[in-house]
């Protein structure tokens, strides 16, 4: 407990730090900010800095101790400086702003109390929600949103490279050689928090909550400053963070069909009510699909939406610092978050010709430029051709009607958004200003309809967002308008929530299932999985890279090190070329076939994990334990150092007429003596054997599936000749558990057959001196995989048939 105290209270500091430096650099804005508003912009800012100044003196030690106490002491160099020359200033402003909000409280102590009770309201949901992220049962780790259970393990492995595995400068540890090309500075933090000694779910939940929460002040402060209105402030949270379509239709159908208490069915929600594959239904409220899974918009969201209002009271107070530090912001954005970038620029075009001054957005667009470039050069120099900016039309739309689409995905939302407009320009109620500063946002539109920006069609959800959240004030704006309709004041305030209902219900049905009711979670690692991929962390180097399957939740993903590749769709979605041949080399790899350890040695490969992910691709453990030495094992994974090999004999070269050979180095392979065994991945014996080798003996018991070579279903054939040098009569004995037949001379002697328990069946057969041809077959359906050949020869007893009569061919 104590040193999980230790490791709090450097965590506390590296954030408290953060809190004052951000807070102190927002005095240099010329602007007047309340106190609550400089707090949750001086978070943002100060982890934003701490993160860029701790990742770029890692490039110098690596992330280590001396990186971090670098970081925080250049942090406190600039606090006691700034404090010493501004202390004066500094007391009159803060003063100044806790008078201002002591004498707004006494007057509105009403819509205080409001206000701290939805934070609060808020700031829970997003507490549960983040706390979700890895759930720890006493079996594993589990994913607490099923949005995230393809993320969680790729954000793990990247920091878990960074914190343990030296990961600087980056390559992607789920594609060793390839830089990493990812926004990876939220998950950078999350790694110095994970150095700092959080485990797992608190160094995810820490950084998730906080930014969260932050992200939600600058939004609402964002709102008030655009529409000047409390109320349209409070309502943008609402609009945001519950945002649906109709899919709350279907919540209501399923209650009325399901034989459950409400209650018990408000706990056990039968399925997403925003995401609705079947049905089209593709706009899932943003807390659950970006916030938590899609870690790069913690930082995203939050810079992003400072950088749109910096700008706005920049344009309305004729502010030259705001445009300034802007820019600033906008120039560090790209490793944060790629697509927040690109929806900047997108919107700053237009907004600079409809707020025209090119003082300004000079100030602006040059240390955005100068800052950025470098960032971006960096993360497009992959980029895979035709996988980015594609023309496609109507983005998840497909066959279904453009219109229905979005009105069933988004819900009323387009009709409030024209509302609003009409309100601000027509009727003229609300500033000229806030509308016009929301047109461009519409671009953000109108161009992930007609382009793809990235491999993957839905990832156009991270530039529809920023379009989404450029008309949350104009939409708030119409929804106050109406609520404080005095005409028509029953009326007009029933249509509001009646609205706010339809626009916010599914995404808070979502929101409710995940952060208010009991969840179970969806297992991505088991207890032996953390511990073997401790083990790796300890026991292995830093740069160690290895060979694995193509699983998204592999275990050496915990571990730090680097697998030689990832999971195919985690590459494909972010533009990686050279899969294809990688995948081909690590099946062929895999499988343990003549040639496999020249290729092996041309990727410079270090380890190599057998374990249930491997056996599901039907690798040859054969292969591996034959000819490396195994560093670590475990229950159901083993792991060969490929640097450490066995003394072994090639196969001759005679079995290439019938396929590719393992090595082998016992003495009956150097004599070659044994059956001939293939191993194939079906109950049939058929197509090409997934392992072939000599066998000098048949008996195994595998109870366990981790037991096994390779994974069930499977069946052998066992082909050879055995030398009889007594005529007589002899009984074969074959135990088995599944079927089993043995043949001599193309005879069937034991018919062991069908699906059953261990079982024995024996048969006889009258044999001349000289060789015979048997072959034996075997299958496994699932269970526990028995098999044992046996004999009597005449006037003795039952025992093995000895290796020294058995051969493969006729001529041995």
């Amino acid at each position: 407990m104590s040193l999980f105290l230790y490791f709090m209270a450097f965590v506390f500091l590296f954030i408290i730090i953060s809190l004052i430096a951000g807070f102190l650099i927002t005095y240099y804005l010329s602007a007047r900010y309340s106190l609550f508003e400089r707090t949750a912009y001086g978070m943002v800012i100060g982890l934003g800095l701490h993160t860029w100044i701790a990742y770029l003196f890692s490039f110098l030690w690596g992330l280590q101790s001396k990186s971090l106490y670098a970081t925080l002491t250049l942090s406190v160099v600039f606090c006691a400086t700034f404090t010493l020359f501004h202390w004066i200033l500094l007391k009159e402003n803060v003063l100044s702003e806790i008078r201002t909000i002591k004498n707004d409280f006494l007057v509105n102590k009403v819509s205080y109390f409001i206000h701290i009770a939805i934070f609060s309201f808020f700031s829970t949901i997003f507490c549960r929600l983040f706390y979700r992220t890895i759930i720890w049962k006493k079996d594993g780790i589990y994913a607490g949103l099923g949005n995230n259970f393809g993320d969680l393990p790729l954000h793990l492995a990247y920091i878990t490279s960074f914190a343990w595995g030296n990961n600087i400068p980056p390559q992607n540890p789920i594609f060793a050689g390839d830089k990493l090309t990812y926004p990876i500075l939220s998950d950078f933090l999350s790694a110095i928090f994970l150095k700092l000694g959080l485990n797992f779910r608190d160094m995810l939940f820490i950084p998730g909550f906080l930014l969260t929460v932050c992200f939600y002040c600058i939004l609402y402060y964002f709102t008030y400053r655009v529409t000047k209105r409390r109320l349209s402030a409070i309502i943008a949270t609402f609009l945001f963070f519950f945002s649906g379509g109709f899919g709350f239709f279907y919540f209501f159908q399923d209650i009325a069909n399901s034989s459950q208490s409400l209650w018990a069915f408000l706990n056990h929600l039968p399925r997403n009510y925003t995401k609705i594959e079947p049905l089209n239904y593709h706009w899932i409220t943003p807390l659950t699909c970006l916030n938590v899974p899609q870690r790069s918009f913690l930082f995203g969201f939050p810079i992003t939406l400072l950088i749109f209002s910096l700008l706005y009271t920049g344009i309305e107070q004729k502010n030259y610092r705001e445009f300034l530090f802007a820019g600033i912001l906008a120039g560090t954005l790209p490793f944060f978050h790629a697509h927040s970038f690109l929806a900047i620029i997108v919107v700053i075009v237009p907004l600079g010709l409809l707020f025209w001054n090119w003082r300004k957005w000079f100030l602006f667009l040059m240390p955005a430029f100068i800052l950025s470039v470098p960032q971006v050069l960096y993360l497009t120099g992959h980029v895979e051709g035709g996988g980015f900016f594609k023309l496609h039309f109507g983005w998840m739309s497909g066959k279904e009607n453009f219109l229905w689409f979005w009105l069933k995905n988004t819900g009323i939302f387009w009709f409030v958004v024209i509302g609003g407009f009409v309100m601000i320009f027509y009727f003229r109620k609300g500033t000229f200003q806030s509308g016009l500063y929301a047109l461009p946002f519409l671009l953000l539109f109108l161009l992930p309809n007609l382009i793809l920006f990235a491999p993957w069609k839905w990832d156009n959800i991270k530039i529809f967002i920023y379009w989404f959240l450029g008309m949350i004030p104009v939409t708030a704006f119409g929804l106050t308008l109406l609520y404080e309709t005095k005409r028509f004041k029953i009326p007009s305030r029933v249509g509001f929530f009646i609205i706010l209902f339809f626009l916010t219900a599914a995404g808070g049905i979502d929101v409710y299932k995940y952060a208010i009711a009991p969840v179970n979670g969806w297992k991505e690692y088991s207890t032996e999985e953390i511990e073997l991929a401790n083990r790796i962390s300890l026991e292995t180097p830093v740069d160690a890279i290895f060979l694995t399957t193509r699983k998204h939740n592999h275990p050496v993903y915990l571990s730090g090190r680097k697998t030689l590749m990832g999971h195919p769709f985690h590459l494909w979605s972010h533009g990686y070329t050279g899969k294809t041949k990688r995948a081909e080399d690590i099946l062929y790899m895999m499988s343990g076939k003549l040639g496999a350890i020249p290729i092996i040695e041309s990727y410079r490969l270090h380890y190599a994990v057998v374990g249930p992910p491997e056996k599901d691709m039907y690798v040859n453990r054969f292969f591996f334990s034959r000819n490396y030495e195994c560093i670590i094992s475990t229950k159901n994974y083993s792991v060969y150092d490929l640097k450490k090999k066995k003394q072994s004999i090639t196969l001759s070269n005679e079995f290439s007429q019938e396929g590719d050979k393992d090595t082998a180095p016992h003495s009956a392979f150097e004599q070659k003596k044994g059956f001939y065994a293939c191993y194939y991945n079906n109950m049939e014996w058929k197509g090409k054997p997934i392992h072939e080798a000599i066998e000098p003996t048949i008996e195994f018991q595998w109870n366990h599936e981790y037991e096994k070579p390779v994974r069930s279903p499977f069946s052998i054939l066992w082909k050879g000749y055995i030398d009889i040098h007594r005529l007589g009569t002899y009984t074969f004995t074959v135990t088995s558990d599944d079927g089993s037949w043995l043949y001599v001379d193309d005879i069937l002697v034991v018919d062991n057959g069908g699906i059953h328990a261990k079982k024995s069946v024996s048969g006889t057969i009258s044999l001349e001196k000289g060789k015979h041809k048997i072959m034996i077959k075997y299958f496994d359906k699932k269970g526990g995989a028995i098999m044992r050949l046996m004999w009597t020869p005449p006037g003795e007893k039952e025992s093995p048939v000895p290796t020294r009569i058995i051969s493969y061919k006729h001529d041995e």
